[in-house]
């Protein structure tokens, strides 16, 4: 693995002539209960990039640690910036790294609410800029069939993995999840009635455990040796996809021209 941030501008330049694949770690820095640190989101995504670029000689580039996370703004020490300027800082940071040569572009993104902000900026790059752009989730969708919620077990896990000393478990707290609004009932964590509505995570949880509406949502549960089942078998799934990216013709990967 190369640390873009760890050489220098000489060994940058030699680097960027033999690799075109670069892993851009985004994150969040936000409340994920009183357990957990605020910097969960982009300490995975930096951690899960470090790992994959160990096996594959990728590029990885500095994390951005802040996005877009206004719904945990009532609690402490969350960070957030709009939509818009979140997805203007990715696309130049992006744009810098394509000026060096990077053709190949992988988002490792450990923040939801960044996603769809994030992916306009990897259609961008595809349609105007000839980068081959994509948007991969730092947490593996084993972790997000357990339903256990952010905050909650699998992610727990995953924190006393790649950074247990930053895991205070005797804090972890199993929550139930509030289920109405005023008077109205909540469905899932964005629903009253057939509406949806700009939840915030103070409408669904005191903790910051946070998940669907009426669940119990458990952190207590969460152990080093899930988070390691949950993690090695998805860094070697994207370990194996880099390396087919690495592989492949950029010029195969490009949105086609209109006929």
């Amino acid at each position: 693995m190369v640390q873009l941030a760890e050489i220098s501008w000489a060994e940058a330049g030699e680097l960027l002539k033999r690799v075109d694949v670069a892993l851009l770690p985004v994150g969040s820095t936000e409340q994920h209960g009183p357990h957990n640190p605020l910097g969960t989101d982009h300490l995975v995504a930096a951690a899960l990039s470090r790992a994959v670029g160990d096996k594959t000689g990728a590029l990885v580039l500095p994390t951005i640690p802040v996005g877009v996370s206004e719904h945990h703004r009532q609690f402490h020490g969350t960070l957030w910036v709009p939509p818009q300027v979140f997805r203007e800082y990715v696309m130049s940071v992006a744009l810098a790294m394509v000026s060096h040569g990077v053709k190949k572009l992988v988002i490792v993104n450990g923040h939801g609410g960044n996603t769809a902000a994030l992916v306009e900026v990897a259609g961008e790059l595809r349609r105007n800029h000839n980068v081959f752009a994509m948007v991969l989730m730092a947490f593996p969708p084993a972790m997000m069939g357990q339903r256990s919620g952010h905050a909650g077990v699998g992610e727990t896990s995953i924190n006393l993995y790649f950074h247990g000393n930053l895991v205070k478990m005797e804090k972890a707290v199993d929550t139930k999840q509030k289920e109405r609004l005023g008077s109205l009932k909540i469905k899932g964590m964005s629903k009253i009635g057939p509406a949806d509505f700009p939840w915030d995570t103070i409408d669904l949880t005191d903790t910051g455990v946070l998940g669907s509406a009426g669940e119990v949502i458990e952190s207590r549960a969460a152990t080093y040796e899930k988070g390691k089942q949950l993690m090695e078998p998805f860094i070697d799934e994207v370990t194996a996809f880099v390396e087919e990216l690495k592989a492949s013709d950029v010029s195969g990967l490009l949105s086609k021209a209109h006929k």
